[in-house]
């Protein structure tokens, strides 16, 4: 995955709001963890054309202490901004060119009642010119 693409999700999670991180979120020493936090992750897929195009799968973690509305909301708010038909695509300054899409979501359990988690997943499609 591009540096182009993860600039693009971590702008997409500041610009709705949602406390996130890259591989973690990071908390200063003298704060509290915020009660709802996401961390992304990607996984590669080998290309199986010779079109240069990369796909991956973004994966993002939503944690929260609060109730799993909150964890919903924020999903919607990720399913909206990425849609599912029309994504989010960025064309970079040396012409390669990056759309995101949602894939789909699942909550996945923690085994403490207190803590709540979702992972929602998205589809990223990279071309490079180079």
């Amino acid at each position: 995955m591009t540096k182009a693409g993860l600039n693009i999700i971590s702008e997409a999670m500041e610009s709705l709001g949602l406390n996130y991180g890259f591989a973690e979120y990071v908390v200063g020493e003298e704060e509290e963890a915020p009660e709802t936090y996401f961390v992304g992750e990607y996984q590669e897929i080998a290309p199986i054309n010779e079109d240069g195009m990369q796909e991956s799968t973004f994966l993002i973690t939503g944690f929260s202490r609060g109730t799993w509305l909150a964890l919903e909301n924020a999903k919607e708010s990720i399913r909206d901004y990425f849609n599912k038909v029309s994504g989010k695509t960025v064309i970079a300054e040396d012409g390669s060119a990056v759309a995101i899409f949602y894939a789909n979501s699942f909550v996945v359990p923690t085994g403490d009642a207190e803590l709540k988690k979702i992972q929602i997943n998205l589809d990223v499609k990279e071309w490079s010119v180079k």
